[in-house]
């Protein structure tokens, strides 16, 4: 039975509906990034975003056709359509399992030139041997893979947004892209240590960070709502206030009352089992 909250009809990466933002793991409020806290002076690489607009957002539904979650950042400056930056590296960390270290890199890398003929996949990273739950603690590698190619217009959307004259009074952009709940399992199952049997579903709950590098191996330019120096701090994603609170794939927090019923649900389960044991149990005293 599908979800009952799951969208019937496709969605579009160019829509502007439907968006969750991201809330903090610390404070359950929108996250929120300042401008020109980026670290290297490139303002399309720096996320901005406050309680009234959102810099990042989720949501999912069918794309072309497949279950898919959508995920777009809001950047201070819009260059042309369907043009972000020259190279640069769009990084999102995924915490799998609640315990506030990231096990998984998704990174979106555009190629440079003419808008026209340029490159933009999707990679995953598998995160190293270390704590990887703070930006100085946080390594990662890229396996042997072939990238997931995104098509304009269709997996992937670079547009103008409207502006808030606290973001520097330039244009600012929104940037989206979608990935299938297929590709990203694969992912999750192949890359992420302990997940090898991981299934991805509307109800999913993962926490996430931001992040822009100029390299696809580092954590270098903007961690979304941690604030200047957060990309080289020793502490945790969630006490910087970068990590979410475990979200599913709309970007929505659970409501405390579903959490309920399933315990419920549960509860009653195990009660039913229980009277049904208990007869057999006697006849064999």
């Amino acid at each position: 039975m599908a979800n009952p909250g799951r969208a019937q009809t496709a969605v579009s990466v160019t829509d502007t509906t439907g968006w969750n933002a991201w809330v903090s793991a610390a404070t359950g409020s929108v996250i929120q990034d300042l401008q020109a806290d980026q670290q290297t002076g490139q303002t399309t690489d720096d996320f901005v975003g406050d309680a009234t607009y959102a810099g990042f957002q989720q949501k999912a539904g069918t794309v072309s056709g497949t279950d898919s979650i959508l995920f777009r950042a809001r950047f201070d400056t819009f260059t042309a359509a369907d043009k972000w930056g020259n190279g640069g590296n769009f990084g999102i960390g995924m915490d799998l399992n609640g315990d506030g270290a990231i096990d998984l890199i998704t990174m979106y890398s555009e190629g440079s030139g003419a808008v026209a003929g340029r490159s933009r996949t999707i990679t995953f990273g598998q995160p190293g041997a270390g704590a990887n739950n703070s930006p100085s603690t946080t390594t990662w590698t890229f396996p042997t893979q072939t990238a997931i190619n995104l098509a304009v217009n269709t997996t992937y959307d670079y547009v103008a947004a409207t502006d808030f004259a606290g973001f520097n009074g330039t244009q600012d952009a929104w940037l989206t892209f979608a990935l299938t709940f297929a590709d990203l399992q694969n992912a999750i199952r192949t890359y992420a240590t302990g997940f090898s049997t991981y299934t991805v579903t509307y109800s999913s709950l993962i926490s996430f960070i931001g992040f822009t590098s100029q390299q696809t191996n580092a954590l270098n330019q903007d961690l979304y709502g941690a604030g200047v120096g957060g990309t080289t701090s020793a502490t945790t994603f969630a006490a910087l206030g970068a990590l979410t609170a475990p979200i599913n794939a709309y970007g929505s927090v659970p409501e405390p009352a579903t959490c309920a019923q399933v315990g419920l649900l549960l509860l009653a389960a195990g009660v039913v089992a229980y009277r049904q044991r208990k007869p057999a149990t006697a006849g064999r005293s």
